[in-house]
């Protein structure tokens, strides 16, 4: 079981912090990677590996801080290689216009 694995760390260096993610039980964290935070704006997001009633998944989730706590803004969570096939494909169909 997850919670057997110990602590979760942030696996992005420049961005190692020993606060831990604000996700609450039943959830378990077993890995996560912070992609951006920004604390003078007050926005942190990150990929998470988590369980959730037995089940694993890799969730994006960013969080507003709201009166000095971190309060969940967004969630999206792919529970599968093809979830994450068809978001991944989707974006990447309107990146040429960015480069505009």
């Amino acid at each position: 079981m997850a919670a057997d694995k110990g602590p979760a760390f942030d696996e992005a260096p420049k961005t190692k912090e020993e606060e831990k993610l604000p996700i609450h039980a039943p959830i378990i964290v077993i890995r996560y990677r912070t992609i951006k935070k920004n604390m003078s704006l007050g926005w942190w997001s990150a990929i998470a590996l988590v369980e959730d009633h037995g089940k694993k998944q890799v969730c994006f989730y960013r969080w507003r801080r709201v009166k000095n706590e971190w309060k969940r803004a967004k969630k999206l969570a792919f529970r599968s290689r093809a979830e994450w096939q068809a978001v991944k494909e989707g974006v990447e169909s309107f990146l040429g216009e960015l480069e505009a």
